[in-house]
């Protein structure tokens, strides 16, 4: 307790007595709410313990979290040494000095990076360069610092890895089998304490691991991409079957599960192998053009060649769906379990940590963990600064909301920004198709102060919006913020104080039944029983996304919030029993009469 950087608020004490009394015995499931400080906490606990940590985020941009608490630890007499790791793509020099394209991939940089590194001055001068950094550093720091010695980033922080305390990943260097073993190389898991940020993030993120599509779009591109090779007949031919293939088997049908068999039964091997060469082919020459190294026809052939690798596996499953024009056929691995399992237990101890893990059984099923002590913490919030309501009689669910729903929800959804119009608000919608009709119902007075998340949105742009509706909070001009609880605002942004004060959940956030989501409940069903496939599959991780959303008003045990759940389908027991703490002892039931007089109490504790 010496090093912890700052005086322990409520529960923290007992989540770092729990961590140093259990890592390294039992595997560690933690459960404690936004804000609270489980970062500082669960850092502190484990280097008093001894041995180094390896702390797993979902995104590179997470990175600098734990090593920014380290340097905190450091002020208070600490003197741990840490590094915010980050992938060639966010490292690479030469890549930025060669290829003028900003959109470019993990795979083109590594491709880059593989033909040039004989030849990289940046490499070369690592050789010679030996110092190890005497305190923790950020990405921006360690990037700054390459910069300024003209040496590899990338390859001085593998360089150094074993002199640090404290390495902040990526999830995929953890689930990618070959991603770990090249991480092995520069740290002993025996040696090493593995903490999984935001761990009920680790089921999607496994199933998008071997997932991929091609599609008649990338074939038209790889047509195109023939005319630069020239003379090339027997690659037509093999793209131009597949194209045939890929129409004729979906006919008219919205979507479908394919047997891949059946375009193995008409492309061998040999003509796999000839795309893969010949995209390569494309991929150097386009490189050396200054441009990325991407190529749809490298792209095609290695998908069909991991596709047969993978094709008769257990929870390998192939989607074939039309979108307009387009047809897209998508491989999808839902084998989190079986991926992840192999993971636990190769290091010194497991700590998983996330404000929503509960069901913590269903979590430990879905992520292949065996056995684990759970420590829940509870939201430290005053009851009398949280209130909740439930609305009876409206509902998202179905295809198209009709008209007479559309009616009731505009009515809510106006009289929400009236209400609270001197307040920083969120309308958290369960689909992009709601929130479009929710846009559409909104008063034009609100207009001026929308800030809307839109699909596809560029991480710079959603950065801007952000960045503007938060400025909001301290002017006169309060913002609105539109967003879905499947976006990036719903569970990564920060909103402490005044940022974000009232929400608004426009429906459930279930995924859209499909034969995608019809054929992962049918595997989760096989897998762990028919009582359990559909709860695991498809009800507990929308809760979580609602929870989630819900998660991003509350901050501290001094915030207020008003959270109005717009959909009567959340009062069923089996999705009641997974909204979290601070709604269950604070919710109160309305309907389309009353909900407006139990706002005006609500509004009573901002005053």
């Amino acid at each position: 307790m010496k090093i912890f950087p700052y005086r322990f608020r409520e529960n923290q004490r007992e989540m770092y007595d729990f961590i140093e009394d259990n890592a390294g015995d039992y595997p560690l499931c933690i459960q404690a709410p936004t804000g609270f400080g489980k970062t500082p906490v669960t850092l502190s606990a484990l280097l008093e313990k001894g041995g180094k940590i390896l702390w797993v985020v979902r995104t590179g941009t997470e990175t600098d979290r734990p090593v920014e608490e380290l340097k905190k630890i450091n002020e208070k007499g600490g003197e741990f040494l840490g590094l915010s790791f980050r992938g060639k793509r966010d490292m690479c020099l030469l890549v930025r000095e060669k290829i003028t394209e900003s959109s470019i991939s993990y795979e083109d940089v590594s491709f880059f990076c593989e033909r040039n590194m004989k030849n990289c001055i940046y490499k070369k001068n690592l050789d010679d360069f030996n110092t190890i950094p005497d305190r923790p550093m950020l990405y921006s720091e360690l990037l700054e610092l390459s910069r300024r010695e003209r040496i590899c980033p990338y390859y001085y922080q593998r360089k150094i890895a074993p002199y640090m305390d404290v390495i902040s990943i990526n999830y995929n260097y953890i689930i990618n089998e070959n991603m770990l073993w090249s991480l092995r190389r520069i740290l002993d898991p025996k040696e090493t304490y593995l903490v999984i940020d935001e761990a009920h993030n680790l089921q999607f993120i496994a199933m998008n691991l071997n997932s991929d599509s091609i599609s008649t779009n990338s074939i038209s591109r790889a047509f195109d991409e023939l005319n630069i090779l020239g003379n090339s007949p027997g690659l037509y031919d093999t793209l131009r079957k597949l194209q045939i293939m890929l129409s004729s088997l979906i006919s008219r049908k919205k979507e479908m599960r394919l047997e891949f068999e059946r375009i193995l039964d008409e492309i061998d091997d040999p003509q796999i192998e000839n795309l893969i060469k010949a995209g390569t082919r494309i991929r150097s020459n386009r490189m050396k053009e200054g441009k990325r190294p991407f190529s749809s026809i490298y792209h095609i052939g290695n998908f069909l060649y991991q596709s047969k690798l993978l094709f008769d596996e257990e929870g390998i499953a192939f989607i074939l769906r039309r979108e307009k024009k387009n047809i897209i056929l998508e491989r999808w691995d839902m084998r989190a379990s079986e991926i992840l399992g192999k993971v636990w237990g190769l290091f010194k101890g497991d700590v998983f940590i996330s404000g929503t893990l509960e069901p913590v059984d269903a979590f430990s099923d879905v992520v292949g963990l065996k056995s684990y002590r759970y420590l829940k913490i509870p939201h430290d919030v005053e009851e009398n600064n949280i209130k909740s309501m439930i609305i009876n009689g409206v509902s998202t669910r179905g295809e198209k909301i009709p008209s007479d729903m559309v009616l009731r929800y505009s009515r809510i959804l106006n009289s929400f920004l009236e209400k609270f119009s001197d307040l920083n608000v969120a309308i958290f919608s369960s689909s992009y198709r709601v929130q479009e009709t929710l846009i559409e119902i909104v008063d034009k007075k609100f207009w001026p102060r929308l800030f809307i998340e839109r699909e596809g949105m560029p991480g710079d742009e959603s950065r801007e919006i952000l960045d503007k509706f938060k400025r909001s909070a301290y002017s006169d001009k309060k913002g609105i913020l539109f967003a879905t609880a499947f976006g990036r605002f719903a569970e990564g942004a920060d909103f402490p104080g005044k940022e974000l004060e009232a929400v608004l959940i426009a429906g459930i956030p279930f995924e859209k039944m499909n034969i995608k989501v019809e054929t992962y409940i049918e595997y989760y069903n096989k897998k762990f029983g028919e009582k359990k496939g559909r709860y695991y599959a498809y009800v507990v991780p929308a809760l979580r996304r609602a929870s989630q959303a819900m998660g991003r008003v509350i901050r501290s045990s001094k915030d207020k919030g008003v959270f109005i759940l717009a959909d009567e389908r959340y009062l069923r027991k089996e999705y009641f029993q997974l909204l979290p703490d601070f709604i269950k002892i604070s919710y109160t039931i309305a309907n389309l009469d009353d909900f407006q007089k139990k706002m005006d109490e609500f509004k009573k504790i901002f005053q």
